[in-house]
């Protein structure tokens, strides 16, 4: 769903500053009181700021005068977009997209009956406009009325969440982009600690005291709403931390503000990898940023580049790529918030892919002019078919955590908070097992012909067979115990 043409129904300073954001984006827009004119128009925007029963009126007129592809949109705070898809014939095509006049802030609101299309169709021209949007359920106040309502925002955030109105990232985002909360009420929580938010708050939310229960007190404990780096010696200011928890490594990318991969991010990842070997048996890719795990490569780098020192460098990215797929090592990338670009791509050089239900991916390259360099056009098809592969790289579009998972790029979709967490639990599980027979499985699995895949399946087995691990593991099962796997 493409917008090639917008239309904004008010004439008031809320439609004005709409209509301005969308000409300044490049796209063509109406801007008007009445209906005349909308035949041909992709999304439309009402901005009249009337009650429920003059949108009523408002809508169906634009049901009438649009085109039945159009999105229909209405950017008023107060409205429900359930209500307001119900007097029309396209429920389903109806959404909210409240915006926070003089802010980088859109609100794109779900009603029950808005399918997914016409969501990730708000967000990207949103995204277009060059506006942070947020996803959030259709529910009184949205996000930021109603927390900056309440007498303890915290607590309020706490009960939007639980309320399942928008996750731990929208929330933080909206706030710090629509209220001036910066940083947005879970971030700062978790600076303060959440004991001592917990002492000084009167009736706690379940989250808050779940969080303290389980130890998850904030940045000194490496985890609160969100978790934190806890970086071994030498790494504390690197772009590329290093973290070892037990058996799992975690790898955090914090190169500020995008974490995008500059040289100097993959010259940290390389040695962050090499340092790990025979330290850890599974390492977990994780951004600091609680907002986005990587907006892809370094495009002023590009600036600096010729034909040599350009092949030169994605040398080295394919170099480290080709390293994590063949190693014993098993990876898990865990992708929160937007995954663009090279982004992706590091994403799809991993094992396994773990997205938070905020994430977002695409292969924008195309709209520079450029192509996927750091993999896309061989990993994409490999995981989500050619079609599709060539769809995202051909047009530029992001999808979904939701979609991503529905065509095979992510293996598994969780809620913001757990991201981390599941992704700790998939890396221990793989720790576990016997690295031998690991590095066979990644090695041997998906060859191109069927006849050639089967006979190096038979030399992986029987390597792994013959390998201490497996004597183990056979041993083991047979005496019913856990198996200690050495690695020879």
């Amino acid at each position: 769903m493409f917008v090639f043409k917008a239309a904004v129904v008010g004439t008031g300073e809320l439609g004005e500053e709409i209509a301005g954001a969308i000409r300044a984006a490049g796209v063509e827009v109406v801007h008007t009181d009445g209906f005349d004119g909308l035949g041909d128009v992709d999304f439309a925007i009402e901005a009249t700021g009337g009650d429920l029963d003059a949108a009523h009126e408002v809508f169906a007129a634009l049901d009438a005068a649009t085109p039945g592809h159009s999105v229909l949109a209405t950017a008023t705070s107060s409205l429900s977009i359930t209500e307001i898809g119900e007097i029309t014939l396209r429920p389903d095509k109806v959404v909210g997209f409240h915006w926070i006049a003089g802010t980088r802030l859109v609100e794109v609101v779900e009603g029950d009956d808005t399918s997914a299309e016409t969501v990730q169709c708000a967000l990207t021209f949103a995204q277009a406009l060059r506006k942070s949007a947020v996803r959030c359920a259709d529910a009184p106040g949205f996000i930021v009325q109603r927390v900056t309502a309440a007498d303890d925002p915290l607590v309020e955030a706490c009960l939007v969440l639980e309320d399942g109105v928008a996750g731990l990232r929208e929330i933080d985002l909206a706030l710090a982009l629509g209220a001036g909360m910066k940083p947005g009420p879970f971030a700062a929580a978790d600076r303060e600690g959440l004991g001592a938010v917990l002492a000084r708050v009167g009736d706690p939310p379940v989250t808050l005291r779940r969080l303290v229960a389980s130890g998850r007190t904030g940045v000194q404990a490496g985890q609160g709403f969100y978790p934190y780096p806890q970086p071994e010696p030498g790494y504390e200011d690197a772009a590329v931390k290093l973290d070892l928890r037990g058996r799992v490594a975690v790898v955090w990318l914090q190169n500020p503000p995008a974490n995008s991969l500059s040289p100097a991010v993959i010259a940290g990842l390389r040695r962050a990898w090499e340092e790990l070997q025979g330290r850890a048996r599974a390492m977990v890719l994780a951004s600091a940023n609680p907002a986005l795990f990587c907006a892809g490569a370094d495009i002023k780098a590009f600036t600096e580049w010729d034909a040599e020192s350009g092949r030169a460098h994605l040398e080295d990215i394919h170099a480290l790529a080709r390293e994590w797929e063949r190693s014993p090592i098993v990876t898990i990338a865990a992708i929160n918030g937007l995954a663009f670009g090279g982004g992706c791509e590091i994403a799809m050089a991993c094992d396994l892919r773990l997205a938070a239900g905020s994430a977002s991916f695409g292969q924008p390259e195309i709209n520079l002019g450029i192509i996927p360099g750091f993999g896309g056009t061989q990993r994409l098809p490999r995981l989500v078919g050619a079609a599709k592969a060539l769809e995202m790289n051909l047009l530029g579009e992001p999808i979904s955590a939701t979609e991503a998972y529905e065509c095979g790029l992510v293996n598994r979709v969780v809620d913001d908070q757990d991201l981390f967490d599941a992704a700790l639990a998939y890396g221990r599980k793989a720790a576990g097992q016997a690295p031998i027979a690991l590095e066979q499985i990644k090695r041997v699995s998906g060859q191109a012909d069927l006849d050639e895949g089967l006979a190096v399946e038979v030399a992986g087995f029987l390597d792994a067979f013959t390998s201490e691990d497996g004597e183990e593991g056979i041993r083991a099962f047979i005496e019913k115990r856990a198996p200690e796997f050495k690695g020879r």
